[in-house]
């Protein structure tokens, strides 16, 4: 028998690790060193790099998870509308309680009238807007709105230099959820079978199902992912996880809309929803930043961590830190030692609770996972179509194992990033007692199993069929 895919240590750690690739990752070697050191998705940044870029990254991750036999997730995460002051706008420095006028037109520009990289943006604007430019600062409140600018009083000071990103909190929906840029980066995420589409700048419900009609239009099933990073975001959020796949807990772009003391309470309650509703959920933005030029990371870094790890998030994510840091490799090293050691928590705190399961699938899943604790069994194995038996497993945060025996590497692929979800494709089973053999040695060669280790093992009475588990066994590893 082969050396064990996922040696048994590694089922210590079940919140998983998204890293950027960029430049830092390009080197031979990196990748492989990523996927050691404990990555489990790559995100690819279409903000940043060609779509040669994208493309030659993407088919090296692919082929950096075939040698190391195990299921790594591809993220495309699409740039959404981004508003910039033009690049007319004469710098400036502004003070609290100084008004400025942003205009849609490069005429007549001043210190105090800056034009706006777009031609309707008074359209967008509304008296309840903040225009917020950068990090965060100047933030300004809209004071009036008149053909052809708008009028604001900063609030705090900052500078206003050219082609600097801005944001409009409470904006009318005059900008595209979907812009002319993401749907060519879109097209390149369906021919390169993303696992996973990032939409940033969501606002509603709305946006996301555009975005699962465009995926369907190509004929893929890649999982939707909500960014929240808008207040108006959030204040849809449950509507936005109802038919997002997940979501992703932005707090880079959150905080500047809301304001940085927004951002621990906004990112515990999305985690908390998202997890009570089986979705999931990433953490990121900021969370190892010193390690863009530091080997380790500091208190404050680690424990900004572990609270999301307690807080019951599937994933965190690493940005800059992997994409252009000197440490990549070390940067994934740390998230992952950081996370198992947050897991030790007596409680992880956004594990969903027992209540109505809405199909009798979904009551077996639960019944299984409060078996295998209950035993102390070694594993709980999903055989599984479309996946979501592990994910309805998943989102009661136990501390089993789950080994999920997909048919197909995209399924696997996707699985990579559910909590607790260790998966390796598995062929197709013409029946129940095949299915139960096959499950039981694939795990053993996954993990490394011993002959007579104890595992429950879920099934269904038409094999291959997606929502067909209703049975639960306790058996022995052969």
């Amino acid at each position: 028998m082969s050396a064990a895919i996922f040696p048994e240590k590694m089922f210590n750690r079940h919140t998983k690790i998204i890293a950027t690739l960029g430049p830092a990752t390009d080197a031979p070697g990196v990748l492989d060193a990523l996927i050691a050191a404990g990555m489990d998705c790559a995100r690819l940044n279409c903000s940043h790099g060609t779509h040669e870029d994208l493309r030659r990254r993407a088919r090296e991750v692919r082929a950096a998870a075939a040698r190391a036999s195990r299921p790594v997730g591809v993220l495309f995460d699409l740039q959404g509308p981004k508003l910039r002051l033009s690049g007319e706008a004469v710098p400036c420095s502004v003070q609290a309680g100084e008004v400025v006028t942003f205009t849609c037109t490069a005429d007549d520009v001043g210190e105090r009238r800056v034009p706006v990289d777009f031609p309707e943006f008074p359209r967008l604007v509304t008296e309840r807007s903040e225009i917020v430019v950068g990090d965060g600062v100047p933030r300004l409140v809209v004071e009036s709105v008149g053909p052809g600018e708008v009028v604001a009083r900063a609030m705090s000071a900052g500078e206003l230099v050219p082609r600097k990103g801005i944001n409009v909190t409470y904006a009318r929906p005059e900008l595209p959820a979907i812009t002319d840029k993401d749907l060519r980066d879109l097209a390149l995420a369906a021919e390169l079978d993303a696992d996973f589409v990032a939409l940033s700048f969501v606002r509603s419900a709305a946006d996301i199902e555009q975005l699962r009609a465009r995926l369907d239009e190509y004929g893929r099933r890649g999982r939707t992912i909500a960014k929240i990073e808008k207040i108006e975001a959030y204040e849809h959020l449950d509507e936005i996880i109802a038919v997002a796949d997940g979501v992703m807990v932005a707090r880079g772009d959150y905080g500047v809309e809301a304001g940085v003391s927004r951002v621990p309470l906004m990112q515990k309650d999305t985690i908390y929803r998202a997890t009570q509703a089986g979705k999931l959920v990433i953490t990121a933005t900021q969370m190892l930043e010193s390690m863009i030029q530091a080997p380790e990371p500091t208190r404050a870094e680690a424990t900004d961590v572990a609270n999301a790890v307690i807080d019951g998030t599937s994933a965190v994510m690493l940005s800059a830190e992997t994409s252009v840091g000197q440490y990549p490799v070390e940067a994934v090293r740390a998230m992952s030692q950081l996370a198992e050691a947050a897991e030790e928590a007596p409680v992880i705190h956004g594990r969903a609770q027992a209540g109505i399961r809405d199909t009798p699938a979904g009551a077996v899943m639960h019944a299984a996972v409060e078996l295998a604790e209950e035993l102390g069994a070694a594993a709980l194995l999903v055989p599984t179509s479309g996946g979501g038996s592990p994910r309805a497993c998943a989102k009661y945060r136990h501390r089993q194992p789950i080994i999920a025996l997909p048919h197909s590497e995209e399924v696997a692929n996707q699985l990579a990033l559910e909590w607790g979800v260790y998966p390796q494709t598995m062929d197709v089973s013409g029946s129940v007692d095949d299915l139960i053999e096959r499950a039981l040695l694939t795990a053993k060669e996954l993990a490394g199993f011993a002959s007579g280790t104890r595992v429950v093992i879920t099934a269904g009475q038409r094999t291959g069929t997606t929502g067909a588990t209703n049975l639960i066994m306790v058996r022995d590893i052969p």
